[in-house]
């Protein structure tokens, strides 16, 4: 848009929001401190929908730019693989808080370990992605 590469600009919110929605709940498990989930539930929200964005744009220029298929097989791999995990946790983590009554009493081992890969899954993709 405007000769302005969005993925360049958009790439990094994925990243940290991801990173630190991981960080807030694992904190929240760690300090037994439950009202530190509301960060990380608006993080994995805000980490899934700019994840989408990074994947559209990043297809966008590859599509248009004369980059080898070749080099960008990996990255596009990972972020494909990150965006289809921290959106569907972004959708569980949703809809098992509108069915609740209280605070995130709900909050799973098994999540954080979903938030774990997510944030290996969007650090492998900035790693592959550095290099092209």
């Amino acid at each position: 848009m405007f000769g302005i590469p969005l993925h360049v600009l958009i790439v990094h919110f994925p990243i940290v929001l991801a990173l630190f929605a991981f960080l807030y709940d694992a904190w929240a498990i760690y300090a037994k401190r439950p009202e530190l989930h509301d960060a990380g539930f608006g993080l994995s929200l805000w980490s899934g929908l700019t994840a989408l964005t990074a994947v559209v744009t990043g297809l966008q220029i590859a599509g248009l730019g004369g980059i080898s298929k070749g080099a960008i097989t990996g990255h596009a791999l990972y972020g494909i693989s990150a965006a289809i995990v921290l959106v569907a946790f972004a959708l569980w983590r949703y809809s098992v808080r509108a069915r609740q009554s209280g605070p995130e009493e709900g909050y799973s081992m098994l999540w954080l370990i979903v938030q774990g890969l997510a944030a290996a899954l969007i650090m492998a993709t900035a790693l592959t992605g550095h290099r092209l």
